[in-house]
Order: structure tokens, then C-alpha cells, then sequence
């Protein structure tokens, strides 16, 4: 393995990148989500590959994801779809959109069979992808090495499969300088998603010692890979493109939006709801002026919630929409609630929506559940976009203060605020400001060879 002594903050000057060119060859990507796939995972994966293509000689990424054949593909970049079964088609076959709501997730039998599937072997077996695509992504992936002259080999999880064929390509070919990214845990510290979880750390770890390198999306998650490997550096979820000031446009409404799914355990919306119901109860709010607005698979968590604190008639529904609706919901609110967990044993769960609540550019309270986060609240209070709570009833009265003075501002001027701090989201969330310790990481192990 390429020795390599990193800190997870290390960054590399623009006019020293110019020297990657000779260093950044040919890469190997394994990434089953990618463009046009939607999600947070295949825009992780796209905006990634595309600033490595950029800067390479060559890329091949194999995805599971079908490319359509008018989809731009840049000049030195090979694409080639993998063929893969996703186990949750089984689950999905009779819902709504294809998509697999919370509710059936709750089930007993859909809760071991997730868990089971989870747990190595079984997760490269039977996880998305199948062993079809595993089986595929090992005898493709060795010819590629072979014949297109690979020196970096780039992985993502999840699916595992990814990594593990990474994995023994690498003891394959050790010349190749392997970097596995985590846009997850494969193991949550609290051990509640998989099965045999002690013997998957000692699994794990010496999987991970092989890679030269380890990349996450947060400093709370590149705590707990340092378990497998000390090479570890943080690359946030960036923004592609350039960073204008978001506009501000006029409300009827004052409208609190979430767009997603719902994960029960890790996500808790009462708060907003026992917040609202406290300030109308104050008499410090007006009922008519409030809409919580929904779009996602989960609707019928929120109209559960509502209707326990009897603001059933505040909640509008819109489902499952398209990204681009997502965005425009987004821009339009007045908050936009995130929502994510975090205790002693795990923090820096990161969504990706993040990213799409800073480009709108609109206030954003975020409910923690377990204890609020320090990495997340300081990213907040950076950008001076929101801030960030958690869900105990000790944060009640932030919560509803919050609330209350995002309200009176709109209340005075009829619009949606845009407090982020653009001057910092350039500086820190552009794709050039996240690829800056790849870079200087990359460089150091030139450097060393």
C-alpha cells in the first residue's frame, strides 16, 4: 500500500493542482448509482468522476445505472452500464411509484430481510446489484486494468459490492492506488442494521487496510473509518457549477418544507409540529398564514404526526415529485426542515440535501434526533443559514423560537428570506474548494513514491 500520513482538513493550493496532470491517469470508477439516476448518491458519484475526468487522462466508470445515449459524456470518459438485480424490486412490486415507503419497511419480515441483507455475504448475494453485477464488476474491472493501463481505482459505497470487488482487484493488481469512498457506515455504531456486527469489524477492517486511501462526507464519519485505515480525508458533497445569491420571492404562505423520505429511527418531525402547536396556542402566530408542505413517499408519517398534534389541516401532501419540483420547493420556502440523528457514538450524518437547502438559499432548521450535532450546527451557523436542534424537549422552546422569528420577519415583508453566507458556500462547497485535500492527498503520494 502507498504510504500516506493525511489530516482530514489538509488542502492543496489552485496553482499547485496545475501539477496533478502528470499523477491523475487512468481511473477505474465502481459506482452502481450515477447520472441520471436521481438521488444524492449519484450526484455525490457524478460530481466526483466529472472533476477527476477533468483533471485525468482517462476515466471508465462501470453503473448500474442505464446512460442514455444523447447524455453528454466527457471527451476522455468511457461509460459502460453493468448488468444488476435490486432485491427491493421484490418489495416494491406492489407500491405506489415504484417506490418502497417507511411503512413497509416497518414490517417484521421487510426489517430482517433488510438486516439480513445488510450482513456480509449476503449484502454482495443479494444486495443492490446482485452477484450478477459483482461477478461482472471483477471480470470487467481486471480486463480494464489490463488493457487500459489503470493506475487509480475509485469505489463508493453503497452498494458493498463496490468496495469488495475494489477490494480483491486490488490484491490483484497492488500497483493500483485504490481510494473507497463512505457516503455511510457500512456498520452504525449502534449495531441495528446488520447482523454478527463484531465479526463484520474485524471483516471490515482488514478489507480497508488494503485501500490507500479512505474519503467521507463528514468529520463525525472519518472518526469511525479511522478504525480501518488512518488514511482518511473528509470530501464534502460540493456544488457543481456557478454559486449565484439566491432571489427571494414573494409568499402568500409561510410555508416549512421537507423533501425526502422519512427513516423512522433516525428522523423525528413532531418537534415542528409541537412547535407550531405551541405558538398558536401562544397566540403569537395565525393559523391561516401556516403551511407545512410535504413531498417525498412518506406522506402518510406526516399526516400521522399532524394529526396528533391536530394540524391536519396545515399539512398539504404534494407525494413523490420530480427533482426539479424538489429544487423549486425548496427555493420557495421559508424554512426548509432537515432532519437526521446523531448520539455519543455517531455524528456527522450528513445528508445530501444539504446541499440543495444551501443553492436555495433559504433559512433551515434542523431537527436532530438523540443530541443536537456540533459539526452540523457549526456548518450551519458558517453559512448563517439556520441552525440546528435536537429533538428533546429541552430544545422545544429554540425550536418555536426559531420558528417565530423567521415568521414575524416574512410576516413584515411577504417574502422568503435568503440568509446564506454565499461568499462562504463559494469558498468552502464549490467542487474546486471539495476536491482540494483529493487533490493534495493525491500529490503527497506522488511525492513519496
Amino acid at each position: 500500500m502507498h504510504e500516506l500520513h493525511l489530516s482530514a482538513n489538509c488542502q492543496l493550493p489552485t496553482a499547485d493542482c496545475k501539477l496533478l496532470s502528470a499523477n491523475l491517469k487512468h481511473f477505474l470508477f465502481f459506482l452502481y448509482y450515477y447520472p441520471p439516476v436521481p438521488g444524492t448518491a449519484a450526484k455525490r458519484n457524478g460530481r466526483i468522476s466529472k472533476a477527476i475526468t477533468e483533471k485525468a487522462q482517462s476515466t471508465h466508470i462501470f453503473t448500474a445505472s442505464q446512460i442514455p445515449e444523447d447524455q453528454s459524456i466527457q471527451r476522455n470518459s468511457k461509460v459502460t452500464t453493468i448488468a444488476a438485480f435490486d432485491y427491493r424490486n421484490i418489495l416494491r412490486r406492489n407500491t405506489k411509484d415504484g417506490a418502497l415507503p417507511e411503512n413497509v419497511k416497518q414490517h417484521a419480515a421487510a426489517q430482517w430481510m433488510i438486516r439480513l441483507i445488510n450482513s456480509f455475504p449476503f449484502n454482495i448475494v443479494a444486495g443492490e446489484g446482485g452477484l450478477i453485477y459483482f461477478y461482472n464488476l471483477l471480470r470487467k474491472g481486471s480486463k480494464a486494468i489490463r488493457e487500459e493501463h489503470i493506475t487509480h481505482l475509485y469505489s463508493s459505497y453503497r452498494p458493498f459490492a463496490d468496495h469488495y470487488a475494489a477490494f480483491l482487484l486490488k490484491k490483484k493488481h497492488p500497483e493500483v492506488f485504490w481510494i473507497a469512498d463512505f457516503r455511510d457506515l457500512i456498520i452504525d455504531p449502534h449495531y441495528n442494521h446488520i447482523l454478527f456486527a463484531g465479526n463484520h469489524h474485524t471483516f471490515f477492517s482488514k478489507i480497508f487496510r488494503k485501500a490507500d486511501l479512505l474519503t467521507t462526507v463528514s468529520d463525525g464519519l472519518a472518526v469511525h473509518l479511522r478504525a480501518y485505515n488512518q488514511n482518511v480525508i473528509t470530501l464534502r458533497n460540493g456544488i457543481e457549477g456557478d454559486i449565484a445569491k439566491p432571489q427571494s420571492v414573494s409568499q402568500s404562505r409561510f410555508t416549512i418544507a421537507y423533501t425526502g423520505s422519512m427513516f423512522l429511527d433516525k428522523r423525528n418531525a413532531a418537534p415542528i409540529f409541537q412547535a407550531l402547536q405551541g405558538l398558536l396556542q401562544d397566540a403569537v402566530i395565525d393559523g391561516r398564514d401556516i403551511r407545512i408542505l410535504y413531498a417525498g413517499k412518506d406522506g402518510n408519517f406526516w399526516k400521522q404526526v399532524a394529526e396528533e398534534y391536530r394540524l391536519e389541516s396545515l399539512l398539504e401532501d404534494r407525494g413523490i415529485v420530480s427533482a426539479d419540483e424538489a429544487q423549486r420547493i425548496q427555493h420557495d420556502a421559508c424554512i426548509n426542515v432537515l432532519l437526521t440523528v446523531s448520539s455519543d457514538q455517531l455524528q456527522g450524518v450528513l445528508t445530501g440535501k444539504m446541499i440543495e437547502y444551501f443553492q436555495s438559499g433559504s433559512p433551515v432548521l434542523a431537527i436532530v434526533v438523540g443530541q443536537n450535532d456540533p459539526e452540523l450546527q457549526s456548518i450551519l451557523t458558517d453559512l448563517e443559514i439556520g441552525a440546528s436542534f435536537s429533538d428533546q424537549p429541552s430544545d422545544l422552546q429554540h425550536v418555536k423560537s426559531f420558528i417565530l422569528h423567521e415568521y414575524l420577519l416574512w410576516k413584515s415583508a411577504g417574502m422568503n428570506r435568503k440568509p446564506v453566507n454565499v461568499d462562504v458556500l463559494k469558498r468552502k462547497y464549490s467542487m474546486d474548494a471539495v476536491m482540494a485535500p483529493l487533490w493534495s492527498a493525491l500529490d503527497k503520494t506522488q511525492s513519496a513514491i
